[in-house]
Order: C-alpha cells, then sequence, then structure tokens
C-alpha cells in the first residue's frame, strides 16, 4: 500500500508517491515544523490538518491527499501559501527533527518535499475544495489547539501523530 499526494486539477504535475514508512515520516516531520512556526490560528489549523493524515489512527494507505483539500481561505491564501512553504524548507531544514526518535532517510523526505513543493507552488485558490467533509475528512475542524505534552506538536481528534506512529 502507498500514499499520493496529488493537485488532481494540474495532471501534468507529477503527484508525490510515498509507501506508507515514508507517509508517516513525512506527515510527523512536517507536521513538527507546522508546530513550531505557527503563530496564529490559520496557521495552527494547517498545523493540525498535517498532523490529522495520521496513518497511526486512520490506516496504512488512507492518509494521501490532494493539494486543493487543504483548509485553504480565500482571503489569505497568499499567507498561507507562505506558511506552507516555509513549513516544506524548515523541514528540509530538519527544524525539531531532535524530538524523534530515528533518523529519517533524508534523500526520501527531501525528495518528496520537493515534490510537494513543486504543487504547492503551483497551487492556485480557485481550485480549492469547499466540501468541509473532503477538506477535514477523518477528523473536525479543530475549534481549539492542543500541543501534545511530550512532542509539542498540535494533536488531532485522534491525539498526536508522532505518539501514534
Amino acid at each position: 500500500m502507498s500514499n499520493s499526494i496529488s493537485y488532481e486539477k494540474r495532471p501534468d504535475l507529477h503527484s508525490v508517491q510515498m509507501n506508507n514508512g515514508l507517509t508517516s515520516v513525512f506527515i510527523s516531520v512536517i507536521a513538527i515544523a507546522a508546530s513550531i512556526l505557527a503563530k496564529n490560528d490559520l496557521q495552527r489549523k494547517i498545523a493540525v490538518w498535517f498532523a490529522s493524515h495520521d496513518q497511526g489512527s486512520f490506516g496504512l494507505g488512507l492518509v494521501g491527499f490532494d493539494v486543493s483539500e487543504l483548509p485553504w481561505n480565500q482571503d489569505n491564501f497568499d499567507e498561507q501559501k507562505h506558511f506552507i512553504l516555509q513549513v516544506i524548507d524548515s523541514t528540509k531544514g530538519q527544524m525539531g527533527w531532535e524530538i524523534l526518535d530515528y533518523e529519517p532517510h533524508k534523500e526520501w523526505i527531501f525528495t518528496s518535499l520537493e515534490n510537494f513543493r513543486i504543487l504547492i507552488e503551483a497551487f492556485e485558490i480557485q481550485d480549492r475544495c469547499n466540501q468541509i467533509s473532503e477538506i477535514w475528512g477523518y477528523v473536525s475542524e479543530p475549534k481549539m489547539f492542543i500541543l501534545c505534552p511530550k512532542h509539542n506538536v498540535y494533536e488531532h481528534d485522534g491525539g498526536c501523530v508522532l505518539c501514534n506512529d
């Protein structure tokens, strides 16, 4: 089984294909950086959204997504896009990786992050998903933001993506 990150409206761009192990690491390191960098509720919501793609809670091979499903807000689109690109760059800079109890395979993670960056850079707001049930999928949209006391990562309905790993 595997997961993919796509931009369905742009079939000319390659999807990010990852096996389950790489997906778990990818989501964990993205959630770490997003949690550290989040300074407002829009950014915290994105951090929770990334963390909610947690195979430890929802099953192997079930957490792939299309970039249109991110919780984009038309009024703050440029800010959100900048934040996600900053998260990608900070993840590549290994921000927060010291809390992991393993060493991620950098070449695989960095390749996946670069391919994800291409999708985010290309994304246009008119392609965003407007269905809350598709955006939040397995979890509910957060009303409050809870940090895991052990990992300092924003939790989703199923807990901490790192604790569940």
